[in-house]
């Protein structure tokens, strides 16, 4: 387990060393391979690479890029198309038929499309899936297996359940099967040698930053934490107005809110019949929506309302948030 006081740390920043050290001294021997996706490169020194997506073919595009020490996954992150080429020139794929027809870059060996994938998506569903900026949201255009064809931002790339692919809201019995767990789920975490009580308060990707004895905080993956088995709590007041006089944003907020330009920080929230899904850049959270007045309010069912979070309406029809102003970006 590594411990943290930060709330969160750049993968990219992680993963850049490695491919800078690889790509040392390999400019005179570079090829130009056709890039293979979700394919090892097996390069010197036991280490090694996969590639799932890039966002186009220009040298300054990003490549989501998993690391791989002696056959184990190591970091994961974003690096550019140029760095990640030079490394396919000198690095031998170890698996795979060769290159990819550009139509079909990216995507797992030919199969019959499944209606439904692994954790139950199907095309057309809504998801939130891992990218340079953090999770966003992504429509699922095609299902194969635990591989989802999605387009995110404008681009079509396909994303794996459940390690870049999640669904919006509550996680489901299968969602833990895969050794998920949800923000601020009460676990407790092998910590030197003993089991302990803690808090899920951060994720990215597959591991989780959780609360540790003597005020500390902590990364560590699933294969260190286990549930805590809790007696079912007091059914919390759903759709209660947590102030007199105000009603449901259903019908009334609709759509999905999102800080302008993206970058860390960024947050986006999604208002859907009443309902309203908070996304940051490490995690996400799920509320109740009430309006009235010229505000909005978040509300967490069976939570003091001293803790919702208002939320302001301003006249242009952006609304003003404790995290800066958010504006419509889609339905």
């Amino acid at each position: 387990m590594r411990q943290s006081r930060r709330r969160s740390v750049s993968v990219a920043s992680k993963i850049a060393p490695l491919l800078a050290g690889l790509a040392a001294g390999a400019l005179a021997q570079a090829q130009s391979p056709e890039l293979q996706f979700n394919v090892l490169y097996q390069c010197a020194g036991g280490q090694g690479f996969k590639v799932f997506s890039c966002t186009g073919r220009n040298d300054a595009d990003l490549c989501e890029v998993q690391s791989y020490a002696n056959g184990q996954p190591a970091q994961r992150g974003a690096s550019p198309r140029q760095q990640v080429m030079l490394l396919a020139g000198v690095c031998p794929a170890q698996s795979g038929t060769g290159p990819q027809p550009a139509a079909a870059a990216g995507s797992p060996p030919a199969s019959a499309d499944a209606q439904a994938g692994v954790g139950g998506f199907k095309p057309g569903d809504t998801a939130r899936v891992a990218t340079a900026g953090g999770w966003t949201e992504a429509k699922i255009v095609r299902a194969r297996g635990n591989a989802y064809l999605v387009r995110v931002l404008g681009v079509e790339a396909w994303k794996t359940y459940p390690d870049e692919l999640r669904r919006i809201g509550p996680l489901t019995d299968e969602d833990r099967s895969h050794g998920l767990y949800d923000l601020h789920e009460k676990v407790q975490v092998n910590f030197e040698g003993r089991w302990v009580d803690s808090e899920i308060i951060g994720e990215m990707g597959r591991e989780y930053m959780v609360t540790l004895p003597g005020n500390r905080n902590g990364w560590t993956t699933a294969a260190n934490l286990r549930r805590v088995v809790q007696s079912a709590p007091a059914t919390p007041k759903a759709g209660v107005p947590p102030q007199p006089g105000l009603t449901s944003c259903a019908g009334k907020i609709e759509g999905r809110y999102a800080t302008t330009g993206g970058g860390p920080g960024s947050i986006q929230i999604v208002f859907r019949s009443g309902q309203a899904t908070l996304m940051e850049p490490l995690a996400s959270e799920e509320f109740e929506c009430w309006t009235g007045g010229d505000k909005i309010y978040l509300h967490k069912p069976g939570a003091s309302a001293d803790l919702d979070m208002p939320i302001d309406m301003n006249d242009d029809g952006t609304l003003q948030t404790p995290y800066g102003e958010i504006k419509k970006k889609g339905k």
